[in-house]
């Protein structure tokens, strides 16, 4: 199956994803919320071990994997957190950059070199978040000293870390999607065990308080399918990283306009323009390989 189809499908799954992590997290405590979303996961997954469907992993292996769930993780923690007080229009725009910080990392780091299309894309994507910036204001006060903005940013930048991360272990180590897949769902639950058992659970009467919801095993399901097409997609060797993430976050399409129909969010003219300019920019980076 195409790489290219596997990235466009992870991406419709990620976007109805979003949805439900938004409808999970809304007015409710994040870290509890993720460390269930995670055991949701791991118990749809867990199948997959117990039959033997896992290549056997030595200790270094598995020492590679636990990294990716400390970098997944965080960056979680970072964007559950942002899109718990942020509009979902904004929010999942700025998640969308999530490619952009991929070719800055494989320039700086891997020594890849953008071609011109690529940053005539950069640059787009540059000038849009500018304007959603200035669409952001009425809804969130001043945009870029914003701390859920500055949230949202980590996170993305997070986010674009671990596809490099992916890249190496799928392409250059050569571990098997599957495998992947079962292993970070297991170190991912004790990552947000250990998160939430130190960082909310001592205050957790003085935060905003946690309720139980369905859209939690919603959340772990839609993330099984798009992670699954998205392992495949990066473990073919043609694969390109920088596209694989461009098509993954046209997700930004369902989560952008769910944020106005669904959850009622202030409707503005700049802020379509800075979202359509965010896709034409990804358009031109991909174009551009």
């Amino acid at each position: 199956m195409s790489w290219l189809f596997l990235a466009f499908a992870s991406a419709v799954f990620l976007g109805f994803y979003d949805l439900a992590k938004k409808k999970s997290v809304q007015d409710n405590a994040v870290r509890p919320v993720l460390l269930l979303c995670s055991v949701f996961y791991a118990i749809l997954m867990l199948p997959v071990l117990l039959t033997g469907h896992c290549e056997p992993l030595t200790l270094h292996d598995h020492f590679f994997l636990m990294g990716k769930a400390v970098i997944v993780g965080l960056s979680w923690l970072f964007t559950y957190s942002a899109i718990a007080h942020m509009p979902l229009s904004i929010s999942t725009t700025i998640r969308a950059l999530a490619p952009l910080f991929t070719i800055m990392i494989a320039v700086g780091f891997l020594g890849e070199r953008p071609q011109a299309m690529q940053w005539a894309g950069i640059a787009v994507c540059v000038c849009s978040y500018i304007g959603l910036s200035m669409a952001g204001r009425k809804e969130m006060g001043h945009f870029f000293s914003n701390g859920w903005v500055v949230a949202m940013l980590a996170g993305t930048v997070l986010a674009a870390c671990s596809g490099i991360y992916d890249k190496l272990i799928l392409q250059r180590m050569n571990f098997e999607p599957l495998t992947v897949q079962v292993w970070f769902s297991i170190y991912m639950c004790v990552v947000q065990f250990l998160t939430t058992m130190m960082t909310w659970y001592p205050t957790r009467k003085k935060t905003t308080p946690f309720q139980f919801r369905w859209s939690f095993l919603a959340v772990a399901a839609l993330l099984i399918i798009a992670d699954r097409c998205y392992f495949l997609a990066v473990s073919d060797s043609e694969a390109l990283i920088s596209i694989i993430t461009v098509l993954r976050r046209s997700s930004v399409f369902i989560s952008f306009i769910a944020g106005i129909l669904v959850f009622k969010e202030r409707k503005s003219k700049m802020k379509f323009v800075a979202m359509l300019g965010v896709v034409i920019g990804l358009c031109l980076i991909s174009l551009g390989r």
